[in-house]
């Protein structure tokens, strides 16, 4: 089998685009946060030095600095982010076609047949290194996996962190891995690791010796026999991913944690939901809202309607949800909204019944959309998110696993 596959995987990004930034951040344990006013916080990324000290993505801002005192606190800048982001996809693009970006920090590409030899592989992933040293500096670092298939090389690129290389031949399965653990292995989460445990599977070793009928019945359907096949090194078809919604949450700064003020960033949080929505040519038919209450309580609610992307209809329901919230706790510290139930423009049957109010929301939300591609988010809004419109820190851009923001779409 030949080595068709380069991923790549860069370490802790976030706080080596800060450190390739401020000089007098590297070699030094920085940490990500969303915000520098809220205390109850949590890290979003750590650089390796921080990594030393036990600090990780989901820490909390209280234990890191039990953990490391002297820890540097930056304030997450997402914008940045996603244009170094950019010029890394076009940095790598120039060498090998990028095939997928997975998220902000992990893309892969095919290998062209005169590539899939070792010695040509190797050569392609160090210019690749090369090149990204002079685009974007020598602190933004890569760790590359090349392997017979997508997923192996995922693997691969874990394996010799920061700024390694690993090349997995077929021949060199399964041993190759066994410095894993299973948690490294993507897919395989907490509960997924217990039902493995179960079936006497506690190493990577052991799940490479696992026959594909026992993986079945771990996974209980057939993706416990596709990920024995990844596993041992075939290709398999990719299953084509389907979105099912789009969604924002926030930590309400504390200016915010208020009725008032939780409802204008949940109305900014809407505008930008159904921004989305409409770029990406979607209609939503549920609409869910969360709110967190002081640090224990949580409140949720949800609602159906006839499909649509309009902005103004979806508030007015956003707003019988809100007044259906239980009024006898403490002051709202968090809120998420989510549209679900996505029907592409497609496969979605217009209403027969469009009334000549729904032709002017349709105008004005096209207007809308357009003042907002061209002068910023910010630049135009709904008057029940003005509170959060005039506070920088309420629902800023965000940057999701799966989801890169566009920077002329969502820049503020």
């Amino acid at each position: 089998m030949a080595l068709r596959y380069l991923f790549i995987d860069f370490d802790s990004f976030y706080a080596s685009v800060e450190q390739q930034s401020l000089p007098k951040l590297r070699n030094r344990p920085v940490a990500i946060v969303p915000s520098l006013n809220v205390a109850t916080t949590c890290c979003i990324a750590a650089s390796y030095e921080a990594k030393a000290y036990g600090i990780k993505t989901g820490t909390s801002v209280r234990e890191a600095l039990a953990l490391c005192p002297k820890i540097n606190l930056i304030e997450a800048k997402h914008e940045k982010y996603v244009a170094i982001h950019k010029k890394i996809r076009k940095t790598i693009h120039e060498i090998l076609f990028v095939d997928a970006v997975l998220s902000i920090d992990e893309m892969y590409g095919r290998l062209p047949i005169k590539w899939q030899s070792p010695a040509i592989a190797t050569e392609i992933a160090y210019n690749i290194k090369e090149a990204l040293k002079k685009a974007v500096g020598s602190h933004i670092t890569a760790s590359i996996g090349i392997a017979p298939n997508r997923f192996i090389s995922k693997l691969a690129s874990k394996i010799n962190k920061p700024n390694g290389l690993k090349l997995i031949d077929y021949k060199d399965l399964p041993i190759a891995l066994y410095g894993l653990e299973l948690k490294d292995i993507a897919g395989i989460g907490n509960r997924l690791e217990i039902r493995l445990n179960q079936h006497g599977i506690f190493t990577v070793s052991d799940l490479s010796k696992a026959s594909r009928h026992k993986l079945h019945r771990v996974w209980g359907s057939i993706e416990g026999d596709r990920f024995w096949y990844s596993l041992h090194g075939f290709i398999l078809p990719e299953i084509p991913t389907k979105k099912s919604s789009i969604g924002h949450s926030h930590v309400l700064p504390p200016p915010l944690r208020n009725n008032p003020g939780a409802f204008s960033t949940l109305c900014r949080m809407l505008e930008k939901a159904c921004h989305r929505l409409r770029i990406e040519d979607y209609f939503t038919s549920h609409l869910c809202l969360q709110i967190k209450f002081g640090f224990e309580s949580r409140w949720a609610q949800a609602i159906r309607f006839s499909p649509t992307q309009d902005t103004i209809k979806i508030g007015k329901l956003m707003r019988l949800l809100w007044n259906s919230r239980p009024l006898t706790v403490p002051r709202p510290t968090k809120v998420s909204i989510t549209l679900m139930g996505l029907i592409h423009a497609q496969n979605h049957t217009p209403s027969l019944f469009e009334t000549s109010k729904d032709k002017k929301h349709k105008i004005l939300l096209q207007t809308i959309d357009q003042i907002k591609a061209r002068y910023g988010s910010r630049s135009i809004y709904y008057g029940n998110a003005m509170l959060a419109q005039k506070n920088p820190s309420a629902a800023p851009m965000r940057i999701a696993f799966n989801h890169i923001p566009d920077l002329n779409v969502e820049r503020d």
